[in-house]
């Protein structure tokens, strides 16, 4: 089986799983109001705790892999890239978009209060922030990904990259 359709297999179950797990947690008893009567409990928030850490490990997996197979298979490689679109670059760009989006994401969330549950477990404003910062971080890179998927899928940098 290709690598290609390896990937587009999981890309689309992963896509699959998430919308399935989101559905049931907005649809099973999400206005479950037993935990204070006044707050909103949703039934299946453990599910997509799991879902999120699975994904996170499974990503972090996927991408020290990727990183040690790209190593290896190049380790020998001086020329230009077969593609013509340059890595270096490519790498550049996504550790200044990253160092961006954490920075808007940081002022962003400047000057948060202290949060305090209904349990009366209160949480530091300073954490607060940072949760915010990620929030919007998140935000940030899933629509700058979301551009870079619709213009890898429309070929535009290897047909401009091909010499003619």
């Amino acid at each position: 089986m290709k690598l290609e359709k390896i990937s587009k297999i999981a890309l689309y179950s992963c896509i699959g799983l998430g919308v399935v797990c989101f559905a049931l947690f907005f649809l099973v008893d999400y206005n479950n109001m037993e935990f204070d009567g006044v707050h909103v409990s949703p039934a299946l928030t453990d599910l997509l705790l799991i879902l999120m850490y699975a994904m996170l490990f499974v990503t972090a997996g996927l991408s020290v892999w990727s990183l040690v197979r790209g190593a290896m298979i190049n380790s020998g490689n001086t020329g230009p890239s077969p593609t013509g679109i340059a890595g270096g670059k490519v790498t550049l760009i996504t550790w200044a978009t990253v160092i961006v989006a954490l920075i808007i994401g940081a002022v962003t969330g400047l000057g948060e209060e202290p949060y305090t549950t209904y349990s009366g477990v209160t949480t530091s404003a300073g954490m607060v922030t940072v949760v915010d910062m990620w929030i919007c971080t998140i935000y940030i890179l899933a629509v700058v990904a979301i551009i870079a998927v619709v213009i890898s899928m429309s070929g535009w940098l290897t047909k401009s990259a091909t010499p003619k």
